[in-house]
């Protein structure tokens, strides 16, 4: 029996078809399964990009301050917003208004400190509400990369403007002992000088810092078009999709970070003008220097504490945890994928500084200082908090570490307006 060339024609496209099928299922199966296993959940496209965002923030806002940051008279630099109307009314902080007066009904609370002390903000203003009845008006002076005498200046200066506050929370150490010698001191500048300041400083920039600086924007353009295209491809709900496209992020975050450091080792060549390095004391070592580091953390909050006494509000001090700190978090898988990194340039100074500081804490208390070490607050906690390799805490993180903040404030305070409407949880 003769079979129609077409009908044969058409079985085998059809076996192809089923083939290929079989094919791409077996694909998407194992880049579900890979998926699954590198990252602990179901592949979507969500989950993907909140990874991403998470991941890889902490390099995007190292590399981008020199952007978004332009420089201040008397607290080194502050956020530019890129309009007037926005620049002039948070004098470049992320605040409605420093210059507030003190009212009946309302406290007005001071944030202090770097990048985590700004992202806490809003986590302690909701639990602030779940535990006082008095409302609070949060002013939030902290600021990627602010380290001390930073806080302090920037707390001195709106108050010599005549701003009246109530309480002053201060949260940091992490910025204060890793920032003077990673950017600064191993770059000969000034350990105490803001963060990179030759980098925030320098008008005309040599050829080899604009070329590393265009391979930065470079990379990040890159990065930003890949994160659009996430959401903006057919093929976004593809397991496979999304595999390829986190290798390709993965290996365009190491290029931006692998730059930015890049960037900074530059400037330890570089010749510097003295107002770009400052007066550089040689130290014997590494812990000399961190030791300084923790020495000036330590006189920077008694003097806050000075001035808590002399314009009448409360002051109190908390010791940030960090994942580097031995012992202060037994890490989840993810973590220990998301949040640890055992050649990070920062890892050094953590191991190095943090028991300075919490042993300099323990003086702030002898004088009379509110402080508290919470660098162990996450010791016992079992499910994530920290989303990157610096020192960055996810929103569990947040809720768990202003609940203890606002939890110590309410055990302490002295302050008799402050009605307490529930206790929180121990």
């Amino acid at each position: 029996m003769n079979i129609p060339s077409n009908l044969i024609k058409f079985k085998v496209y059809f076996f192809y078809g089923i083939m290929f099928l079989i094919v791409v299922f077996c694909i998407e199966l194992l880049s579900q399964l890979t998926f699954f296993i590198i990252f602990g959940k179901k592949y979507s496209p969500m989950n993907l990009k909140n990874y991403i965002a998470s991941k890889y923030n902490d390099t995007d806002v190292k590399a981008e301050f020199m952007k978004t940051e332009i420089i201040h008279p008397y607290v080194g630099y502050v956020y530019d917003y890129k309009n007037e109307k926005d620049n002039y009314s948070t004098h470049g902080f992320f605040t409605a208004t420093p210059l507030v007066k003190r009212e009946e009904g309302t406290i007005n609370i001071v944030v202090l400190g770097g990048s985590v002390a700004k992202e806490l903000t809003k986590y302690i203003e909701q639990s602030w509400k779940k535990t006082f009845r008095i409302k609070p008006r949060l002013i939030n002076l902290a600021i990627y990369g602010y380290k001390e005498p930073q806080q302090l200046l920037a707390l001195t200066y709106f108050l010599a403007l005549g701003a009246e506050y109530d309480l002053v929370i201060n949260i940091d150490g992490f910025n204060d002992i890793v920032l003077p010698y990673a950017e600064n001191y191993a770059a000969g500048i000034n350990p105490f000088f803001p963060r990179s300041w030759k980098l925030m400083l320098t008008k005309n920039p040599t050829h080899k810092e604009l070329a590393l600086v265009g391979k930065l924007k470079y990379f990040q353009d890159i990065k930003r078009e890949r994160l659009a295209e996430l959401s903006g491809s057919i093929f976004h709900g593809s397991a496979t999709y999304g595999v390829i496209k986190t290798v390709q992020l993965m290996i365009n975050n190491q290029e931006i970070y692998d730059s930015y450091k890049a960037l900074l080792a530059l400037q330890r060549e570089l010749p510097k003008r003295f107002d770009e390095s400052g007066p550089v004391k040689q130290y014997a070592d590494a812990a000399e220097m961190h030791a300084d580091a923790a020495a000036v953390w330590y006189r920077s909050s008694l003097l806050i504490n000075s001035l808590a006494k002399d314009n009448g509000f409360e002051y109190y001090h908390f010791l940030q945890p960090d994942q580097y700190l031995e012992g202060s978090k037994r890490l989840t898988g993810e973590e220990q994928r998301l949040a640890f990194n055992a050649k990070h340039m920062y890892r050094q100074s953590v191991v190095i500084g943090y028991p300075m500081l919490i042993d300099k804490g323990k003086m702030l208390e002898k004088n009379q200082v509110n402080f508290f070490d919470a660098t162990m607050i996450f010791a016992k906690v079992a499910e994530t908090v920290y989303c990157d390799d610096c020192c960055h805490f996810n929103k569990r993180g947040n809720q768990i570490l202003a609940d203890y903040i606002i939890q110590q404030i309410s055990r302490h305070n002295k302050l008799e307006k402050l009605q307490v409407a529930g206790a929180l949880p121990d």
